[in-house]
């Protein structure tokens, strides 16, 4: 079947099309944009009166954030002038109120926080004044009065951290065991804590050398993103010379909550006697007969001798009580210390004490004093004696006596401890050996 179209149809659409493309032309508006002909007229545009509302805004008074971190000899003004605060107001309250100058007792790199209005006077400060890695103390000073009678306040309050392990690692290089760690990105207080731990049985000044390895984990607090303060070494793993050297921190022992270093596989790291009490020293001269630097004949040196800088940190090597702080002919400025079991130790020719006072409680590896050069010393350095029974003893030879291990109960409870952070040793074992096949 055929389909039949009518002529007249194409001819009728095509002519609907053009109406409606004429009316669209007739009905669209032209912009004066368009044409370069077309008149132009300029008419003052009229803006609200804002005056007031500026004013207001004014008198709300802007503030601003400042923060700096504390630096070694920071004054109260040195500090408030790099946090853009210039208000004498502040800074004599500062100087005067116990809770509020509890901000010096920061640490360097320490960040205090200080809002300041448009004429640098404070509205507040605030920073972490002391606690740990897991919980601290906030001081926050507010401005109690208006500004024509200025007063404040300040409150102590406790915060807790975020609590969080951080790990590292690596191998001792050419550069040293320092630049190593720094290289390592490890804070200067865990290095320190490193070597306190192995202080018995290794010696950081000679001991350490290149291709040594070392893998650490430790606490750290947070708060708000940003890094309180470091806390304590939990795991630390060391090879020194293709020898092994562990320790795990495990307060569970004996129920004390006191805590103590064991090794992996529960040996006891503490010894009754530190072998050093001097960080970072030398051994200039040993136990036994010498030709004595000041008198000049052989005389029998009753101690040992550690050379190092005056000012240089002295700990004492085991729990104890101060026997005697002051000076003694010879000795010059000494420190006497009173151990269990018929033990004393002698720290002799020192420069200053730290604030220890006779019969004061010790613990070992606490600060006691600073190498000096008094009495007869040719040099600064410490003299250090141990004796046992008021008889010298070669402080060198009392760190064979053994540690204690743990067993039965304790030891089960401790190597279920340990499983977490080994596992996290084996990670850090791991990452070194994937860079070194990198």
């Amino acid at each position: 079947m055929s389909r039949y179209t009518p002529s007249w149809l194409p001819a009728g659409l095509a002519a609907v099309l053009m109406l409606c493309m004429a009316a669209a032309m007739g009905v669209a508006p032209r912009s004066a944009y368009h044409d370069a002909g077309a008149p132009r007229r300029l008419e003052a545009l009229q803006l609200p009166d804002v005056r007031d509302q500026l004013e207001k805004l004014a008198d709300a008074g802007a503030t601003y954030i400042h923060e700096e971190p504390m630096r070694r000899g920071d004054t109260i003004a040195t500090l408030l002038r790099r946090l853009g605060v210039e208000d004498p107001d502040a800074q004599q309250f500062i100087s005067r109120d116990p809770a509020a100058r509890t901000l010096f007792n920061l640490q360097p790199d320490q960040v205090v926080q200080a809002e300041v209005d448009q004429d640098k006077l404070l509205v507040s400060l605030r920073a972490l004044v002391a606690g740990n890695s897991s919980a601290s103390r906030e001081l926050l000073i507010r401005r109690a009065g208006d500004f024509q009678k200025p007063a404040f306040k300040a409150n102590l309050q406790a915060v807790r951290n975020e609590l969080r392990y951080e790990m590292r690692s690596g191998t001792i290089t050419a550069n040293g065991f320092f630049r190593t760690m720094d290289a390592a990105k490890v804070p200067d207080d865990i290095v320190r804590q490193m070597i306190s731990i192995f202080s018995g049985v290794v010696d950081f000044q000679h001991d350490i050398v290149q291709g040594d390895r070392f893998h650490i984990v430790y606490e750290a607090g947070f708060r708000d993103g940003a890094l309180v303060r470091n806390g304590r070494v939990v795991a630390v793993e060391l090879v020194n010379r293709a020898q092994l050297y562990q320790a795990l921190w495990y307060d569970g022992a004996d129920g004390s909550n006191s805590g103590a270093y064991y090794t992996f596989d529960g040996r006891g790291m503490a010894r009754p006697f530190l072998r050093s009490p001097v960080e970072f020293s030398r051994l200039s001269s040993g136990f036994g007969w010498r030709n004595h630097p000041v008198h000049h004949q052989w005389i029998k040196h009753k101690g040992v001798d550690f050379a190092a800088p005056t000012g240089t940190r002295v700990f004492a090597t085991a729990d104890g009580t101060v026997d005697f702080v002051g000076q003694q002919t010879g000795y010059g400025n000494i420190v006497i210390l009173k151990h269990p079991d018929g033990y004393s130790t002698y720290y002799a020719h020192l420069s200053g004490f730290a604030g220890i006072q006779p019969g004061q409680r010790i613990t070992q590896g606490q600060l006691i004093a600073y190498i000096g050069q008094t009495g007869w010393a040719t040099g600064p350095h410490l003299h250090y004696e141990l004796r046992f029974n008021d008889v010298p003893q070669n402080p060198l030879s009392v760190m064979l006596m053994k540690p204690v291990t743990l067993s039965g109960r304790a030891r089960q409870g401790f190597l279920s401890h340990a499983s977490d952070m080994l596992s996290r040793i084996h990670v850090l074992r791991g990452i070194e050996v994937a860079s070194s096949l990198g």
